[in-house]
């Protein structure tokens, strides 16, 4: 009896086993490429993987097809466009291996899974599934990227960039032109942007490095960080704290509640305005700016607490003018730099301003 008793569990094992590779089947194909040709892969589920190699061919390996699927597995080449396919519905354990020369233009789509490319890739990318992950080396072309809610890793891309996710974190090392980011909920990472930007969150952080030709931001509350930017600059949230550097143009911040930061290099005849509710306003400005700087705040609580609102403004430079609007309890404070030849209006409910010299 303890003979029988040992074996039976290996049995099982080896029943499960074989029986689960029985009833699933692997597909193997190849077809020869050259530049300029598209490879479109399109499944209704399922994890793909794809790596670069110096052959002139698609090399595709799909694993764990069931046995009921076998007949909804299509591999098509016509012209420049070699097609594979799969419409199976009972292979939960199915997923996509795929070698192909760097020069391809890609198109994929999953229902469900997983999409990563692990070499640089030179052709136009274009990927979507229905709530997978995607994560990408560098890209020599333009890309284009949307899930239903994973995250979004990608490389330098040298050419515009669009991505969506419905509520993953997006990570961009660098684009070289134009790019737009938008995430349900996530937060948002970029490197450097050489063309114009648009970058959204339904409610992360918000964190981009160099912007060569103006851009927007916006969250729900989370907070906003840019290091460098030139042109028209406009980022909002919902209550996070705003931190904006070496910016050499015009600014529209706005915050419900948080703290802005701001370091401006204003070109002449721009306007820029910097509002919060209740927190403060911490302005960096050149001794050289040629700008007008108008502050406002109500001042009404501190004119029944007996306190002086004046020294809710605190500024570096000399020369600061004061009004008390009685009729609208506001306090207003203008400074003069030089010429004057822009106007930044800086706007807090009850909050602080802060004029400093850089």
């Amino acid at each position: 009896m303890k003979r029988v008793k040992t074996i039976l569990p290996v049995f099982l094992v080896l029943f499960v086993f074989f029986s689960i590779n029985l009833f699933a089947e692997d597909f193997e194909g190849s077809k020869k490429v050259a530049i300029g040709d598209k490879l479109e892969v399109s499944a209704t589920n399922g994890n793909l993987i794809v790596s670069v190699w110096d052959k002139d061919e698609v090399f595709i390996k799909a694993k764990n097809i069931d046995v009921d699927d076998v007949k909804d597995v299509s591999f098509k080449q016509n012209a420049n466009v070699v097609t594979f396919e799969f419409k199976g519905q009972d292979s939960e354990n199915f997923h996509m291996e795929v070698s192909i020369p760097a020069y391809m233009v890609l198109d994929f789509s999953t229902g469900g899974g997983n999409v990563s490319v692990k070499d640089k890739v030179n052709g136009p990318v274009e990927i979507s599934t229905g709530g997978g992950n995607v994560s990408l080396n560098d890209v020599g072309n333009v890309l284009s990227i949307s899930t239903g809610g994973g995250n979004i890793f990608v490389g330098n891309v040298s050419d515009k960039v669009e991505i969506s996710t419905g509520g993953g974190e997006v990570k961009v090392t660098s684009a070289l032109k134009s790019l737009e980011v938008s995430t349900g909920g996530g937060n948002i990472t970029i490197g450097s942007i050489g063309g114009k930007a648009e970058i959204s969150t339904g409610g992360g952080n918000i964190s981009v490095g160099n912007v060569s030709n103006g851009i927007e931001i916006s969250t729900g509350g989370g907070n906003i960080k840019l290091d460098g930017a030139k042109g028209s600059i406009e980022v909002s949230t919902g209550g996070g704290n705003i931190s904006l550097k070496n910016v050499k143009g015009s600014v529209d911040a706005s915050t419900g509640s948080g703290n802005i930061e701001l370091d401006l290099d204003p070109i002449e005849g721009s306007l820029s305005e910097i509002s919060t509710g209740n927190g403060k306003i911490t302005l960096y400005l050149s001794e050289k700016a040629n700008v007008v700087v108008n502050a406002n705040f109500l001042a009404g609580k501190y004119m029944k607490s007996g306190k002086n609102a004046q020294i809710h403004l605190k500024s570096d430079f000399d020369g600061v003018s004061y009004d008390l609007n009685d009729s609208k309890k506001e306090m207003n404070a203008t400074l003069k730099l030089n010429d004057g030849g822009s106007t930044v209006e800086l706007n807090v409910t009850s909050g602080e301003i802060f004029i400093k010299k850089k």
